[in-house]
């Protein structure tokens, strides 16, 4: 779900403190996804290898050179051996593989825009990762204040009930329902930096940096 490496072996921990994300613009983020993305490596590589394949192709319609060349000794015996060399040279030209040739300059070119269009694609889609992620972190970072000010008022509203109650203002009901909230307060926080600490480690998937920077973006409780 994070992007962490499923065969790592990890030590759970009972406790989650609220940390803010790292310092991270948007602008950096896009500029880190291009440069760290394993699959967008990947597809500029592709696209590299189908660029050469069509250099290729279009070298087939040049013509070659080739020089051969063998130097030796002949004779029965050594003393009457007599230096003997041979040099061959051939040039090629290739009259008669132009169709050939065309066709694979075609397909070769048909394989660089299929490479660059996966590029194209996947490089938006990485664009729209991190964008997605950062309006995920914006709302959980929105949703763990709010739940901490909800849980704090229910803290008050708790500590006020009971002194209600001990004056004999009111009854244990008012306070058990005054528990139950802040009970309720509390899991909402919990739950608020759950969300919060995937909406982290969701950026840190986008930019290709989970397993190198999880620390960073979710510190470990001390």
């Amino acid at each position: 779900m994070v992007g962490l490496p499923p065969v790592d072996t990890y030590n759970l921990g009972d406790r989650a403190p609220y940390s803010p994300a790292p310092p991270l613009s948007l602008d950096d983020a896009l500029q880190q996804a291009r440069e760290q993305r394993a699959d967008l490596k990947a597809a500029g590589a592709q696209v590299e290898a189908a660029e050469r394949a069509l250099a290729a192709a279009r070298a087939e319609r040049l013509p070659t050179v080739t020089v051969n060349a063998d130097a030796g000794a002949l004779g029965n015996t050594p003393a009457s051996a007599q230096l003997t060399y041979a040099v061959v040279g051939a040039v090629r030209v290739p009259i008669w593989l132009g169709g050939r040739t065309g066709a694979e300059i075609l397909q070769a070119e048909a394989a660089v825009g299929q490479r660059r269009a996966e590029l194209e694609d996947l490089t938006s889609q990485i664009e729209g990762d991190v964008r997605k992620a950062f309006l995920d972190l914006r709302a959980t970072t929105t949703q763990v204040e709010v739940a901490d000010r909800n849980r704090q008022v229910a803290a008050e509203a708790l500590t006020l009930t009971r002194q209600r109650f001990d004056a004999g203002v009111s009854d244990n009901v008012e306070v058990i329902q005054a528990q139950e909230a802040l009970s309720n307060a509390e899991l909402d926080y919990i739950n608020s930096i759950f969300s919060h600490n995937v909406a982290k480690l969701g950026l840190a998937r986008a930019i290709g940096q989970t397993a190198e920077r999880a620390s960073d973006f979710v510190p470990t409780a001390p």
